[in-house]
């Protein structure tokens, strides 16, 4: 079995899978239980016109009407997924609202770093505002990962974490997972 730095490539293709199964009812579950949780942590960002955030994960695209409820549809927001079906659920949304300031791109959380943003087209250096969530509690290097979204972020940049955590597991826990 192939191990690489972010967990083994089957661990990774089985998470895969299951986001791609799990795009088709996402937004009901995500609106359904985790709206109060979102609504507060978008406010957190502070973000303003004109502003670079970034997503990661971004899965279907639920957070985008937020943003660009405060982004007035200017900036740009990166979204970054590891589940192409999550992607293309963001990709409808896009179309259906005509949003015009959204890059979606298909990538792993633990390679957004500096190399990578330098990387991009765009001439950015570093980002405004960047929205980690629900999906940091699944990475195996979540702590790099945190690392690589400080090391974007502009001096005084807004990094928002929303997850969540089991002190005691119960059933509707068990329904989340």
């Amino acid at each position: 079995m192939q191990t690489h730095m972010y967990g083994t490539k089957e661990n990774q293709e089985k998470a895969i899978r299951y986001y791609d199964k799990l795009s088709v009812i996402y937004d009901y579950i995500s609106n359904w239980y985790f709206k109060k949780g979102r609504n507060y942590a978008i406010k957190a960002l502070e973000l303003k016109n004109g502003q670079t955030i970034l997503n990661v994960p971004s899965g279907t695209g639920v957070n985008f009407k937020y943003f660009n409820e405060y982004l007035n549809n200017s900036g740009l927001i990166i979204a970054i997924d590891l589940s192409s079906g999550m992607l293309d659920k963001a990709r409808q949304k896009i179309k259906k609202n005509g949003w015009t300031n959204i890059e979606i791109e298909l990538s792993n959380a633990i390679k957004i770093d500096q190399s990578w943003l330098d990387y991009r087209d765009e001439q950015i250096t570093v980002v405004d505002a960047i929205f980690c969530n629900l999906g940091l509690s699944g990475l195996p290097e979540w702590r790099k990962t945190i690392d690589n979204m400080i090391s974007i972020s502009k001096p005084k940049g807004r990094i928002v974490i929303l997850d969540w955590y089991l002190e005691k597991p119960s059933l509707n826990d068990d329904f989340v997972k």
